[in-house]
């Protein structure tokens, strides 16, 4: 019995994974197998589970990963027999070191392939028994040709069994060591994988629920017409925007978060959330601007801070009232005069001091005018040479087309003005979120 498990163990290292095997033959090795050290099963769904759809490229890595790994042990086995058995055999003890090498790489290359892989584990047994029979024979063939050089009896079996127990013993070994070091990496990558995946399935449902609340608004009161989009640069982006009637008041906010992070998305939503709240109960943006910033001291971390520009537009007197929290003007485009004026009341960005101060700038507008509120991603755009331009060049931008186009619907402005912006823009990727609203009073 004892040797039939040191035969097992010396002529494939998993069927030292086979739990059940092992404990027929000696009971001990359950617990080294199984503990905190030590975890091989039979079958590696464990391992690989976490690969079996990734890409073409990924599995060509993992492949080559085996070949590279299991080829120091491959080779040592050669040499060790070359010197054992003074070059005799060693024809067929490279063929058989190579089937063991092979083995690996096709376990590895069938646990990649879903089709592949149900074969192997339905029919396994089938190619592990003819495979014990092969090295049975194989054994007592190259023992029996061990004791035939000449030496005596005893001698040569002695030599033999010792050739045969130590060389299969120093290989196996080789084999399985690195075995386990590739099953380490595997297991860490699959960790790796899985709080991968978790974290992404977080950022999407995050992501739908941002987009949910940025969704493009329109609303339209008498002649009144407004429009409110925004594309973010990455999964989350930071820029929110707020467009609503309430009576026969039109609000209109833009609004950025420091930096493009989760925290920065998360903040984005309690501030957007917390401005909606405030609304319902006060609608002066100097008064709202006062309680945003005092929340966002109490709740965010004094490195994330947030700009925003809040527009109160009466839409019976035409009268409208600007509060600005570090954030960029708002354009003002009067159609009586064809100019395009820009309207900003100095403050500081919420969340940075309890000492900041708000203010509200009133001025006047006509019929036919157009108010544009918008986020740094239009104007940070890069030229030819790479370079940030100057917000100089999307004001002239924003000019040509209004003048060109000056009785359009702002929707349809705003997706003209956007399609400019990306045209014009020759970096890579969009760099930072890009939010913009057009009222057309």
């Amino acid at each position: 019995m004892l040797w039939h498990s040191v035969f097992l163990q010396v002529t494939n290292y998993e069927v030292l994974s086979n739990i059940r095997l092992l404990t027929i033959t000696h009971p001990d090795t359950m617990s080294l197998l199984q503990n905190k050290y030590f975890h091989i099963s039979i079958y590696r769904d464990h391992e690989l589970e976490a690969f079996y759809d990734t890409d073409p490229t990924n599995r060509r890595k993992i492949i080559y990963a085996h070949l590279m790994i299991h080829l120091l042990p491959a080779l040592l086995a050669l040499v060790f027999f070359y010197f054992m058995l003074e070059g005799q055999l060693l024809i067929f003890i490279g063929v058989f070191v190579f089937i063991f090498y092979a083995a690996v790489i096709l376990e590895t290359v069938t646990y990649l392939y879903p089709k592949s892989r149900q074969f192997y584990k339905k029919h396994l047994k089938w190619i592990l028994i003819p495979l014990f029979l092969l090295l049975g024979v194989a054994g007592y063939w190259v023992g029996a040709h061990l004791g035939g050089k000449g030496l005596s009896e005893t001698e040569s079996s002695l030599i033999g069994i010792d050739v045969l127990f130590w060389g299969f013993a120093l290989s196996m070994g080789a084999f399985v060591w690195a075995y386990l070091g590739l099953s380490h990496v595997f297991t860490a990558s699959r960790e790796l994988f899985t709080r991968r995946a978790e974290i992404e399935s977080e950022i999407e449902f995050a992501t739908e629920v941002q987009n949910r609340i940025l969704q493009d608004i329109s609303v339209e009161h008498d002649s009144t017409r407004a429009y409110a989009c925004s594309i973010p640069a990455n999964e989350l982006g930071g820029d929110y925007f707020e467009l609503s009637q309430i009576e026969n008041n039109l609000f209109a906010t833009v609004g950025d978060i420091s930096g493009h992070s989760f925290g920065a998305g998360l903040l984005m939503t309690m501030t957007k959330s917390a401005l909606q709240t405030h609304l319902e109960y006060g609608q002066d943006p100097a008064d709202i601007m006062q309680r945003l910033n005092r929340m966002l001291l109490r709740q965010s971390d004094r490195s994330m801070y947030a700009t925003m520009v809040f527009l109160k537009l009466d839409l019976v007197h035409n009268h409208a009232l600007l509060c600005n929290a570090g954030h960029l003007p708002v354009f003002h485009y009067s159609k009586s005069t064809g100019k395009l004026e820009k309207r900003y009341q100095k403050g500081i960005g919420l969340g940075i001091t309890k000492q900041a101060n708000y203010n509200n700038l009133e001025f006047s507008t006509e019929e036919g005018d157009l108010i544009i509120l918008y986020s740094d991603g239009l104007i940070e755009t890069r030229d030819e040479q790479m370079n940030v331009r100057e917000s100089r060049f999307f004001e002239d931008l924003l000019h040509q087309l209004i003048t060109h186009q000056p009785d359009e619907e702002p929707e349809e402005l705003a997706k003209s003005i956007m399609q400019k912006v990306q045209s014009e823009d020759f970096s890579d990727r969009m760099e930072d979120d890009t939010t913009l609203i057009l009222i057309r009073v």
